[in-house]
């Protein structure tokens, strides 16, 4: 026979009105509907923010020692990070707009992704825009990639055995990126000789 998953219901809750009524759902669509527009206008808030700071302090490739201060006091004012308005500052440097934005990069739907992908988006001094994540919406897998060749390139480089607790943890190590793999479908075996 096959098993079924017990699921309690929170408290105060009785067993048989656990099924979603029209009101409940129509409760539930409106809280979806008012946190979509409200990511939206803060996404819009964002970009405006970073619009009237750069008006005010220049772009954000512009180091000034009054900026410093103007964005210090703003943040405290504010109760955001400096670092969340230097990022906005860089929204609205890099795109006209919101709509520029996600025309351009439609995988950057929200402000947690955008603080993501920023990193590519940003020229290093001197040069060009690094190239972007082939999905920008998931960059922490270009620097998953790049952690795995300069780890690689460490074991290759080390000329000594390892002591018996030392090659314990290695394996332990290595075991547990094996299962971390293996929840992207991707099948690693550690073998010991």
């Amino acid at each position: 026979m096959g098993s079924s998953e017990l699921v309690h219901p929170a408290n105060g809750t009785q067993t048989d009105d656990q099924a979603t009524s029209a009101e409940d759902r129509k409760l539930l669509d409106r809280l979806v509907g008012l946190w979509r527009s409200h990511a939206e206008r803060d996404f819009e808030t964002r970009h405006e923010t970073g619009r009237l700071l750069n008006e005010r302090l220049n772009p954000p490739t512009e180091r000034q020692p009054q900026g410093q201060r103007v964005l210090k006091t703003a943040a405290e004012e504010m109760g955001v990070a400096e670092s969340d308005l230097n990022r906005m500052r860089w929204l609205a440097h890099l795109f006209a707009d919101v709509a520029a934005l996600r025309q351009s990069h439609p995988g950057i739907t929200n402000w947690t992704r955008f603080k993501e992908a920023l990193p590519s988006l940003v020229p290093p001094k001197g040069g060009e825009a690094r190239k972007p994540a082939a999905n920008p919406s998931r960059p922490v897998y270009d620097g998953v990639v790049r952690s795995l060749s300069s780890f690689t390139a460490k074991l290759k480089g080390l000329d000594i055995q390892p002591e018996d607790a030392e090659r314990q943890k290695l394996v332990d190590g290595l075991r547990g990126l094996a299962e971390a793999l293996s929840r992207l479908k991707i099948r690693v075996v550690v073998a010991v000789e």
